[in-house]
């Protein structure tokens, strides 16, 4: 055993010996939760300030730092003490479970370690890692995570970004795949090394921090509608299948309260937004193709919007305004690339979000397409604003850009184009 988790584990078994469980400073939101899209950027005081509030407050909040997604944990943890001491945390604690030694998970030091805390921090790498570190194979909870369960419940604020936003859902787990990829093929619940882009999933589900949402991360910006789609659909009527995800994208955070009861509500903060799919009215229509689905509903959430989890009733930020009779633009937009995300040119929208805004910001037209780059098939994503409750909600910028924009209720089909 390394020397840097020796340590750790000595220091907790002390701490636990004089009675220091912090139970008393733990906050009282309920069961909180801040999730990142990934690409966290060091100058987003707003998303690290609400973690170490929810964690207790300055120089009250103890996190715990899980690193085992990273090919590198140390170095990782490394990483992210440096950024929480330097906002003032009162201490930050490696929690060492590993992938590669799963019996660090099963030593009641690392239980009384976790014990200790009133927050959680999961890094990024690999989520499936973080399976393999805190579940058993067949998919039951290490006396580490529930330990964290038991944390968790008490009011201890878990928080994650890319990878570690991946893991905290109760129903099956998203590991890797391409949009256009996950259309052609399908879901699978095993890797390939053959086939690296295809849509592969974890059939024992995540960690179970919240309940009914499939979660995915760095979502707008690498074009992953199409994989969240086809995944919902593919496996919702599975042991741990669900209708409903929400992909978060970077530099942007999920904030949950009351996580797993029926008050359950998120807040969007940061940079960009969330992406929330609803599968529940699709349709695929066999024999049309390689893939055809139909009635998908789709909304985007950006800061200071909000969300119920339990019904996805929706509430824009006071600083937006609906954009319907104020709209200023005359067509909408189409798309050759409905899945090129914005790693081109990050400081225009992502090509699907940037389709579906364009149709609440026209006059003229109420639905619009985008294609997919590849071809073989290729396929085209259909959107339409219809029906009373979809709606446009907008924060007026210095261009269509630079906007804030939400909108709800989006219809979605995905259809092979037929040439």
């Amino acid at each position: 055993m390394c020397v840097l988790i020796q340590l750790f584990l000595t220091a907790s078994l002390l701490l636990c010996a004089y009675g220091i469980l912090f139970d008393e400073i733990l906050p009282q939101y309920g069961r909180s939760l801040v999730l990142v899209g990934g690409n966290l950027a060091l100058n987003n005081s707003l998303i690290y300030h609400k973690i170490v509030t929810l964690a207790g407050g300055l120089g009250r909040a103890k996190l715990g730092i899980i690193t085992a997604a990273s090919s590198n944990p140390e170095g990782s943890y490394t990483y992210y003490q440096e950024i929480f001491r330097s906002l003032g945390v009162l201490q930050t604690t490696y929690i060492p479970v590993s992938a590669t030694n799963s019996s660090l998970a099963q030593d009641p030091a690392t239980v009384q370690l976790i014990q200790t805390q009133t927050g959680f921090f999961f890094g990024g790498g690999d989520q499936y890692r973080i399976i393999q570190a805190l579940k058993t194979d067949n998919g039951s909870s290490t006396p580490a995570l529930v330990a964290l369960e038991e944390r968790f419940t008490k009011g201890a604020v878990i928080a994650g970004t890319s990878a570690g936003l991946a893991c905290q859902t109760g129903t099956i787990m998203i590991r890797s795949g391409m949009s256009w990829e996950s259309l052609r093929h399908g879901a699978h619940d095993s890797y390939s090394a053959s086939h690296p882009d295809d849509l592969v999933y974890e059939p024992r589900g995540g960690l179970g921090f919240i309940d009914g949402y499939l979660l995915d991360q760095h979502f707008s910006q690498r074009g992953r509608e199409g994989r969240l789609i086809r995944l919902l659909a593919d496996t919702r009527s599975g042991p741990l299948g669900t209708n409903r995800g929400v992909g978060v994208d970077e530099n942007t955070a999920l904030v949950i309260t009351h996580s797993g009861t029926p008050e359950a509500r998120a807040e969007i903060i940061g940079q960009f937004g969330a992406t929330f799919i609803d599968v529940s009215r699709a349709s695929v229509i066999n024999g049309s193709g390689y893939y055809d689905i139909r009635d998908i509903f789709v909304s985007y959430l950006t800061h200071g919007d909000e969300i119920f989890l339990s019904n996805m009733t929706i509430t824009f930020s006071t600083s937006k305004t609906l954009m319907l009779g104020h709209e200023q633009y005359s067509r909408a937009l189409t798309s050759a690339d409905i899945f090129g995300g914005s790693r081109r040119n990050p400081d225009r929208k992502p090509e699907f979000v940037r389709a579906a805004t364009s149709i609440f910001d026209s006059r003229l037209d109420r639905s619009t397409y985008g294609d997919t780059k590849k071809s073989n098939p290729r396929f085209r994503v259909t959107m339409a604003r219809t029906g009373h409750d979809a709606e446009g909600w907008v924060e007026r910028r210095s261009g269509f850009h630079s906007d804030i924009t939400s909108y709800k209720n989006m219809y979605v089909e995905i259809n092979e184009l037929k040439v």
